[in-house]
Order: structure tokens, then C-alpha cells, then sequence
């Protein structure tokens, strides 16, 4: 279908200018101007046909791209295209596919593309659609570019699963944690300085240290009397997107834990209910939480042995890929992992884990649109006994909306849970409590992809 651009809307204008004012004073020359000037608008919107159907002429280079990367990041690949006439090009129906331009002029030209998916996935697209124009720029017709991209789009907590699966490989058969060590926690003598991980208490940021390496650093004192870290994990969420950031987050906590030799344990609840508590060495921690969120998301062993990347892997994770599929089992096997309701509710764990005596802190990981009420007596009962409590949330609820009021509703919920947080004194940290680094991926589409 030919289409006049403004510019051939303008000349139309004038055509139509010149035949009436030839018809008008009945003035040859005006009609030999008219009819020059029709041949000259049929010769580009005849010209603008032909590009349409010179599909071969118009090419990209490379013309085919295969992908693997987590959903939510960006990764940007360099590309050449050969137009034979100036095209403009249309990447609508495919918001996860971004171009660094999108018109071209006639020649070859040199640019890149960014690959941003926002959701997990499989996306392909066979050819690139857009507007080929006449010689002269006057009509434009549509024109499908071949250009053949296959991507996957795995969760985030892909990642996650895999730097547990490096600590597993890396601390064998479960020997950490059996000798007795002076563990690192809440308390008065200072330990040491080093970057912040996920689930430190903000509270013990050391300003002078941030400032001279311009990256977040904590202080870490010795415990006094046990310094635990009990994780509280909703399974609720509003939709796959924040159940993706639950669960990466409860990982990265317990492997952070787990390699700070800190004392970790996890209380995962759906519906009111406990599912399940998992105590212990560190290791049994890691692998019991593993095997919770893995069924959760309905992750298989193919699926992580898939995203290994084989080309820039870490000691473990060479050892993971020689030792092949059965590693996973063989690393995952030491714990069910199965769901089991109990019968004690939260009212019960808090009395069990925040006795006056004990020095621990609490990480409560929840989608604040879906356990209001479970969490605000939590954190009620929390502040009472004057324990430290952390909660962590999903900050853009909305992305899981199926509707723009629906979207509305959940902003209006998320946002005045908030504000009942903060009033209660909690400490407060959004899913990522620091940006994803992006690699590769160009300035003109970070803010697709953030």
C-alpha cells in the first residue's frame, strides 16, 4: 500500500493548485506545467511501489540473531543495513527490540540494536517491518525487512540458582559451618568493613568508607550472644514479575548469609500458613531454599543447566558443566524441597525467634498488595518486642497488572502499605536494593530496560 508523506501531501496540494488554476484561466502553460508535475508525483509514488516489492534489496547484517539473557537486563549487538531507498523503520510489535535509529537514508548505514526483554520468556520475530519512500521522498510504502531474532528470557532467579549452585560446589559435601566460630552480627566490637549485600542493615553504613570508594560499604561488628537472621518469605505476589523478585531476592539473602558464615534461617508462608522452616548449617539452608523456590517457579534442572554459559564461567561452574545434568540432582537431592502446610502460625514463630534475650534481626520479603493484613500484624507484634525488622518489596507492582485500572488499584495499595511501614519504624528496601549492572547495552535504551 503507497501512502503520500507530508512532503507528497504538500506536492498533492500543488498539483491540484496547478490543474485548477489551468482550468480555471484556460492557460496552456499552466497545464503543461500541471501535467510535468504529475508525472514527476506518479514517477516517485510509482517508484515508492516498486521499493515494496524489492524485499531482496533490502538487507541486514547480520541477518540472523540468537540470544540467551535474564529478563530485565539489556544487551546490545551492532548491525548494518543496505537500503536501496531511504526506509524508516516500524519495531512496534516488538517492544523488546530497540534500535539506536530508526531512519535511514539510501546506502548502507551502521547501527545498533538493544535487546530488553521486560518479562521471562520466548521471543522471535522473523522480519522487520517499516515505510520505504520514493526517490523524491513524496509516497512511502510498506516494506518487510529479512532479519531473523530468536530470544530467550530467563527469570532472574536463574541467576540466583546458579551462584547457590557455586557455593554448593564450592563447600563440598557440606563441611562449612561445623566448627565453631565467632560469628559476625549485631554488637559493639567492630570486625571489619566491606561492600553491602543484599540484607544488610542500612543502619550500619560506614559513610566515610562509602564516600572514599563511591560504592555502598557496611560495618560488621561481633555478635553478642547470636546475631541470627530469620528470613519471613511470602510466597504471594501479584503476578510472575514480583514473584521472579521474591524469590531471586530470598536466594541472594541466604547465599550471602551462607558465605558470611552468618546464621540464616527461613520461614516461607502462602495463605496465612507455614509451608516451611528451614534451619541449620548454612548449606542445608542454601539447598532447602533452593529446592522451595525452584518448585515455586516451576524451574527444572534443564532449564539452569541451559543458561550456563560455558565461555566465561567461573572454577565451579566449569566443574558444574564437566560433571553434566546430574551434578543438579546430586547437589539438590540432599533436601525434598517439598511443600508442607504446619500447623503453627507466624503468632507462634515470632514467639519462638524474638525472645527478650535474643539478639536478632528479621527480613520480612513480601509483595505489599497481597499480605496487608498477615504483614502488618508481623510487623506490629515485631515493633512490641523491639526486634530489628527489615521488609523488602517488589517496587513497581503494577508491571503485573492485566488492566491500566487494575495498575492504578495496585499502586494505590502498594503505596499506602508503604507509608504504614515506614510509620512503624521498619527499615525499607526495593527489589533491586542497587540497579542491575547492564552490560553492553547503550544509553538510548536504559530506560527500557531499568
Amino acid at each position: 500500500m503507497v501512502r503520500p508523506t507530508d512532503r507528497g501531501k504538500r506536492a498533492l496540494a500543488v498539483l491540484l493548485l496547478l490543474w485548477g488554476s489551468g482550468a480555471l484561466f484556460f492557460d496552456p502553460y499552466l497545464f503543461a506545467a500541471a501535467a510535468a508535475f504529475t508525472a514527476f508525483v506518479a514517477y516517485d509514488g510509482m517508484d515508492a511501489y516498486l521499493a515494496s516489492g524489492r524485499r531482496s534489496r533490502f538487507a541486514l547484517t547480520p541477518s540472523s540473531y540468537d540470544e540467551r539473557m535474564l529478563r530485565g537486563n539489556g544487551r546490545s549487538f551492532s548491525s548494518v543495513i543496505r537500503a536501496p531507498r531511504p526506509v524508516t523503520l516500524d519495531l512496534a510489535s516488538a517492544p523488546w527490540l530497540r534500535a539506536g535509529r530508526s531512519s535511514f537514508p539510501e546506502g548502507s548505514w551502521p547501527f545498533e540494536f538493544a535487546l530488553v526483554p521486560e518479562l521471562a520468556g520466548t521471543y522471535a520475530i522473523e522480519a522487520i517491518p517499516g515505510e520505504a519512500q520514493g526517490r523524491f521522498g513524496l509516497f512511502a510504502s510498506r516494506v518487510a525487512i529479512p532479519f531473523k531474532v530468536s530470544l530467550r528470557a530467563y527469570p532472574r532467579l536463574i541467576a540466583a540458582a546458579l551462584a547457590a549452585l557455586e557455593y554448593l560446589t564450592r563447600v563440598g559435601a557440606g563441611t562449612e559451618g561445623e566448627v565453631e566460630k565467632n560469628y559476625l552480627g549485631p554488637g559493639l566490637e567492630y570486625a571489619e568493613t566491606r561492600g553491602y549485600l543484599p540484607g544488610d542493615n542500612l543502619r550500619r553504613v560506614d559513610w566515610k568508607a562509602t564516600a572514599r570508594s563511591e560504592s555502598l560499604m557496611i560495618k560488621r561488628y561481633y555478635s553478642e550472644g547470636g546475631g541470627a537472621v530469620h528470613v519471613i518469605y511470602f510466597v504471594e505476589a501479584p503476578g510472575h514479575v514480583a514473584h521472579d523478585e521474591l524469590a531471586t531476592q530470598l536466594l541472594d539473602l541466604v547465599v550471602s548469609s551462607a558465605v558470611r558464615v552468618t546464621p540464616v534461617s527461613v520461614t516461607a508462608y502462602e495463605g496465612g500458613q507455614r509451608l516451611a522452616t528451614f534451619e541449620g548449617k548454612g548449606w542445608e539452608v542454601v539447598i532447602n531454599t533452593l529446592n522451595l523456590v525452584l518448585a515455586e517457579s516451576k524451574i527444572t534442572y534443564d532449564d539452569l543447566y541451559s543458561f550456563l554459559d560455558v565461555s566465561s564461567l567461573s572454577r565451579e561452574r566449569r566443574e558444574l558443566v564437566a560433571a553434566g545434568r546430574e551434578r543438579f540432582a546430586a547437589l539438590l537431592g540432599r533436601a525434598s524441597g517439598k511443600r508442607q502446610a504446619l500447623v503453627s502460625d507466624f503468632r507462634g514463630l515470632i514467639r519462638e525467634l524474638a525472645s527478650p534475650d535474643l539478639t536478632a534481626s528479621f527480613v520480612l520479603l513480601a509483595a505489599l498488595v497481597s499480605n496487608r493484613d498477615v504483614l502488618a500484624e508481623i510487623v506490629e507484634d515485631l515493633r512490641y518486642r523491639r526486634a530489628e525488622t527489615t521488609v523488602v518489596y517488589p517496587p513497581r507492582p503494577w508491571r503485573d497488572a492485566a488492566s491500566l485500572a487494575e495498575a492504578y488499584a495496585l499502586q494505590a495499595s502498594h503505596e499506602k502499605m508503604l507509608d504504614f511501614l515506614e510509620r512503624s519504624g521498619c527499615l525499607m528496601g526495593a527489589i533491586p536494593l542497587k540497579l542491575p549492572r547492564m552490560r553492553g547495552i547503550p544509553s538510548w535504551a536504559v530506560s527500557a530496560a531499568a
